[in-house]
Protein backbone atom coordinates (compact mmCIF):
# COMPACT_ATOMS: atom_id res chain seq x y z
CA UNK A 1 0.00 0.00 0.00
CA UNK A 2 3.04 2.27 0.89
CA UNK A 3 4.46 1.73 -2.50
CA UNK A 4 0.80 2.58 -4.05
CA UNK A 5 0.65 6.19 -2.35
CA UNK A 6 4.60 6.87 -2.85
CA UNK A 7 3.68 6.58 -6.46
CA UNK A 8 0.90 8.89 -6.28
CA UNK A 9 -1.91 6.21 -6.55
CA UNK A 10 -5.12 6.90 -4.75
CA UNK A 11 -8.48 5.27 -4.62
CA UNK A 12 -10.06 7.03 -8.04
CA UNK A 13 -6.99 5.64 -9.95
CA UNK A 14 -8.25 3.90 -12.79
CA UNK A 15 -6.37 0.66 -14.23
CA UNK A 16 -7.74 -1.52 -17.35
CA UNK A 17 -9.73 -4.63 -16.02
CA UNK A 18 -6.82 -7.12 -17.19
CA UNK A 19 -4.46 -5.75 -14.63
CA UNK A 20 -7.35 -6.13 -11.41
CA UNK A 21 -6.31 -10.55 -11.81
CA UNK A 22 -3.15 -12.38 -10.71
CA UNK A 23 -1.49 -12.99 -12.68
CA UNK A 24 -2.30 -10.17 -14.74
CA UNK A 25 -4.52 -11.80 -18.24
CA UNK A 26 -3.57 -9.61 -21.07
CA UNK A 27 -5.46 -10.03 -24.02
CA UNK A 28 -6.38 -8.36 -27.77
CA UNK A 29 -9.41 -7.07 -26.79
CA UNK A 30 -8.81 -5.42 -23.96
CA UNK A 31 -5.69 -3.73 -24.91
CA UNK A 32 -7.67 -2.44 -27.86
CA UNK A 33 -10.43 -0.82 -26.12
CA UNK A 34 -7.49 0.39 -23.54
CA UNK A 35 -5.50 2.09 -26.85
CA UNK A 36 -8.55 3.61 -27.87
CA UNK A 37 -9.39 5.38 -24.80
CA UNK A 38 -5.74 6.76 -24.95
CA UNK A 39 -5.45 7.62 -27.78
CA UNK A 40 -8.79 9.12 -28.86
CA UNK A 41 -8.73 11.08 -25.50
CA UNK A 42 -5.09 12.67 -26.05
CA UNK A 43 -6.59 13.72 -29.68
CA UNK A 44 -10.02 14.96 -28.68
CA UNK A 45 -8.33 17.46 -26.12
CA UNK A 46 -5.62 18.44 -28.10
CA UNK A 47 -8.55 19.52 -30.63
CA UNK A 48 -10.30 20.87 -28.24
CA UNK A 49 -7.80 23.12 -26.93
CA UNK A 50 -6.86 24.05 -30.71
CA UNK A 51 -9.27 24.33 -32.50
CA UNK A 52 -7.63 21.54 -35.13
CA UNK A 53 -9.48 19.94 -37.26
CA UNK A 54 -9.16 16.36 -38.94
CA UNK A 55 -8.54 17.96 -42.57
CA UNK A 56 -5.33 20.15 -41.03
CA UNK A 57 -3.40 16.74 -40.28
CA UNK A 58 -1.05 15.78 -43.09
CA UNK A 59 1.14 13.28 -41.11
CA UNK A 60 0.42 11.17 -38.65
CA UNK A 61 3.02 9.82 -36.18
CA UNK A 62 1.80 6.76 -33.93
CA UNK A 63 4.35 5.09 -31.26
CA UNK A 64 3.63 2.27 -28.66
CA UNK A 65 6.25 -0.24 -27.09
CA UNK A 66 4.33 -3.66 -27.61
CA UNK A 67 0.98 -3.05 -28.64
CA UNK A 68 0.74 -3.35 -32.68
CA UNK A 69 -2.96 -4.55 -33.52
CA UNK A 70 -4.21 -5.59 -37.37
CA UNK A 71 -5.75 -3.26 -38.33
CA UNK A 72 -3.38 -0.72 -37.40
CA UNK A 73 -3.84 2.30 -34.75
CA UNK A 74 -2.99 4.77 -37.80
CA UNK A 75 -6.52 3.08 -39.23
CA UNK A 76 -8.33 3.38 -36.16
CA UNK A 77 -7.72 6.81 -36.11
CA UNK A 78 -7.97 7.04 -39.82
CA UNK A 79 -11.28 5.66 -39.85
CA UNK A 80 -12.45 7.56 -36.41
CA UNK A 81 -11.61 10.69 -37.73
CA UNK A 82 -12.29 10.54 -41.23
CA UNK A 83 -8.87 12.07 -41.85
CA UNK A 84 -7.64 12.48 -45.85
CA UNK A 85 -7.24 9.32 -48.01
CA UNK A 86 -3.56 10.92 -48.54
CA UNK A 87 -2.59 10.73 -45.29
CA UNK A 88 1.01 9.89 -44.74
CA UNK A 89 1.19 8.26 -41.94
CA UNK A 90 3.48 5.97 -39.73
CA UNK A 91 3.23 3.05 -36.80
CA UNK A 92 6.24 2.88 -34.80
CA UNK A 93 6.31 -0.21 -32.46
CA UNK A 94 8.45 -2.42 -30.84
CA UNK A 95 10.99 -0.20 -30.33
CA UNK A 96 10.58 0.76 -26.32
CA UNK A 97 10.96 3.88 -25.06
CA UNK A 98 13.14 5.34 -27.86
CA UNK A 99 10.23 4.95 -30.17
CA UNK A 100 9.12 8.56 -28.58
CA UNK A 101 12.20 10.55 -29.83
CA UNK A 102 12.20 8.67 -33.13
CA UNK A 103 9.21 9.62 -33.98
CA UNK A 104 9.89 13.27 -33.32
CA UNK A 105 12.90 12.99 -35.51
CA UNK A 106 10.88 11.26 -38.18
CA UNK A 107 8.17 14.08 -38.32
CA UNK A 108 10.56 16.83 -38.73
CA UNK A 109 12.68 14.56 -41.42
CA UNK A 110 8.89 14.50 -42.91
CA UNK A 111 7.92 18.11 -42.15
CA UNK A 112 11.25 19.23 -44.07
CA UNK A 113 10.29 17.00 -46.91
CA UNK A 114 6.58 18.03 -47.49
CA UNK A 115 6.81 21.90 -46.88
CA UNK A 116 3.91 23.36 -45.79
CA UNK A 117 2.36 20.16 -44.04
CA UNK A 118 1.80 19.53 -40.11
CA UNK A 119 2.24 16.44 -38.31
CA UNK A 120 0.03 14.91 -35.48
CA UNK A 121 2.51 12.53 -33.15
CA UNK A 122 1.36 10.66 -30.79
CA UNK A 123 3.20 8.63 -28.14
CA UNK A 124 0.85 5.94 -25.81
CA UNK A 125 1.48 3.29 -23.58
CA UNK A 126 -1.15 0.75 -22.44
CA UNK A 127 -0.88 -1.27 -19.12
CA UNK A 128 -2.66 -4.16 -20.19
CA UNK A 129 0.51 -5.11 -22.75
CA UNK A 130 3.06 -3.65 -21.26
CA UNK A 131 3.36 -4.59 -17.88
CA UNK A 132 6.74 -6.37 -17.37
CA UNK A 133 6.59 -10.02 -15.57
CA UNK A 134 8.35 -9.92 -12.56
CA UNK A 135 8.30 -11.35 -9.43
CA UNK A 136 8.76 -8.04 -7.33
CA UNK A 137 5.65 -6.36 -6.79
CA UNK A 138 7.92 -2.96 -5.79
CA UNK A 139 9.43 -2.83 -9.34
CA UNK A 140 5.97 -3.94 -10.93
CA UNK A 141 4.40 -1.07 -9.65
CA UNK A 142 6.84 1.76 -10.74
CA UNK A 143 7.05 0.29 -14.28
CA UNK A 144 3.47 -0.47 -14.88
CA UNK A 145 2.99 3.96 -13.32
CA UNK A 146 5.25 4.64 -16.35
CA UNK A 147 3.17 2.69 -18.60
CA UNK A 148 0.35 4.79 -17.99
CA UNK A 149 -1.29 6.96 -20.69
CA UNK A 150 0.70 9.05 -23.49
CA UNK A 151 1.52 12.11 -24.92
CA UNK A 152 0.47 14.15 -28.02
CA UNK A 153 2.06 16.87 -30.24
CA UNK A 154 0.59 18.47 -33.39
CA UNK A 155 3.48 20.19 -35.32
CA UNK A 156 3.10 23.20 -37.41
CA UNK A 157 6.53 24.55 -38.39
CA UNK A 158 5.10 27.55 -40.67
CA UNK A 159 2.65 29.00 -38.01
CA UNK A 160 0.31 29.56 -40.69
CA UNK A 161 -2.89 28.06 -38.94
CA UNK A 162 -5.37 29.88 -36.71
CA UNK A 163 -4.01 28.37 -34.06
CA UNK A 164 -0.38 30.03 -34.46
CA UNK A 165 3.03 28.22 -34.43
CA UNK A 166 3.32 26.89 -31.48
CA UNK A 167 3.61 23.54 -29.90
CA UNK A 168 0.81 22.30 -27.42
CA UNK A 169 1.82 20.61 -24.49
CA UNK A 170 1.80 16.88 -24.49
CA UNK A 171 -1.02 15.25 -22.20
CA UNK A 172 -0.39 12.78 -19.79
Amino acid sequence: MRILERLGLGDETCLPPTIHYIPPKPNMEAARTEAELVIFFAINSLMKKTGLKPKDIDILVLNCSMFSPTPSTSAMIVNKYKLRSNIRSFNLFGMGCSAGLISIDLACDLLQVHPNSNALLNRFALVSVDHIATPSSEIMLPLLYMSLGGWIVFLNPLGSMRYGPKIPRALK
